[in-house]
């Protein structure tokens, strides 16, 4: 599935833009404060229902102005077009719309079309804490296991209602919270865990293509060092109680990667961080791919922090992928590198406009 079409309107410094997209690569060519990210920020908020700059409405719409919408066309050679809608006022209200019927679970935009979204601070999923690794690991598991996103949040509920529980110190209901994280714990762990064992070679890959002189290894951390999570509940729960909290399960999981026997945060630089980061998103979309999916790529300020030859293979790597991307950039030579690949469309932004 691609996006052919986007429309924004008071989306920050955009009042009002359509933009056709190419299938393959968008470059959106200014400088700094144009636009460029804003319309990324757009196209994620249709697509995943919300923003990865913030939760505040008021810091996305418009000065000046009460509402924003942004409106896109996806198409697909299977399911046809759909129309996807995202209105949100200043005070809080959001609608979230497809093909013209309201959506209450963002899971049934989401589910349509993976995004892979390459931000400035790509090299945190390598540098950062496991919080971004399980994210990029749920990611996966959500559209390749139709009932992860049921699972994932039953368990998140039933955490939040344990702890609520440890806090109280109550121990009479604390089994029956206590049988129901563990029972869906295990279910997320083993789903993630398929899930790993699969994409790890397709990352790889494209780590391989990416950096060749770079090697690393990355393990599933689970959350829980014994076999049975239910065990490790039961021999902790006196902890548990003392401390409020659950300590153990897949909320701690992670993805640990290392570089020999060290903690790659603590010997890779910035620029093989950034490498590793992209190669996980890759082999991400790669594994998809296979799966039917077709991802959408939104990288912001392309080709920073990577050297001429690593962006070359960097380039490269896209141009062998079968996604459509939409990426930023200040310098328009860069986006001809790129689009020199597979044929694409450059976008001169400036001030909010789109030409």
């Amino acid at each position: 599935m691609i996006v052919e079409r986007i429309d924004i309107g008071n989306v920050r410094n955009i009042d009002s833009a359509r933009l056709h997209l190419h299938p393959r690569a968008n470059l959106l060519a200014g400088p700094n404060g144009a636009g460029k990210t804003s319309a990324l920020e757009a196209l994620h908020l249709v697509v995943r229902g919300r923003s990865f700059r913030t939760t505040r409405a008021d810091q996305i719409i418009r000065h000046g102005e009460e509402k924003m919408a942004v409106a896109a066309l996806l198409a697909d050679e299977r399911l046809g077009s759909v129309r996807l809608g995202y209105a949100r006022e200043r005070r809080g209200r959001l609608e979230l719309r497809r093909d013209g019927q309201l959506v209450r679970q963002t899971s049934r935009v989401a589910s349509l079309l993976p995004i892979q979204l390459l931000l400035p601070d790509l090299p945190e999923l390598v540098f950062g804490g496991p919080a971004g690794r399980r994210q990029w690991l749920d990611w996966g598991v959500f559209h390749v296991e139709q009932d992860y996103a049921r699972v994932l949040g039953g368990y998140l509920r039933a955490l939040r209602q344990r702890n609520v529980v440890l806090r109280a110190a109550d121990l009479k209901t604390l089994p029956v919270w206590t049988e129901q994280v563990a029972e869906l714990g295990e279910a997320v762990a083993e789903a993630r865990g398929r899930y790993f064992d699969r994409v790890m070679a397709q990352v790889a890959v494209s780590l391989a293509t990416l950096d060749p002189d770079l090697e690393v290894e990355c393990e599933y951390l689970p959350g829980w060092k014994a076999d049975s999570f239910a065990e490790v509940l039961g021999q902790q729960v006196d902890r548990d109680v003392k401390l409020g909290t659950t300590l153990s399960g897949p909320h701690r999981a992670d993805v640990r990667i290392t570089c020999g026997s060290e903690s790659a945060a603590q010997v890779l630089s910035r620029g093989q961080g950034k490498a590793v980061a992209s190669a996980l998103h890759m082999g991400q979309a790669k594994d998809l791919a296979v799966a039917g999916k077709r991802s959408l790529f939104l990288i912001d300020d392309l080709g920073a922090e990577l050297d001429e030859e690593h962006n070359e293979r960097y380039y490269r790597q896209l141009e062998d992928m079968d996604c459509q991307i939409v990426a930023t950039s200040t310098e328009g030579a860069i986006g001809e590198i790129l689009m020199g690949f597979g044929g694409g469309r450059m976008f001169h932004v400036k001030q909010g406009h789109f030409e």
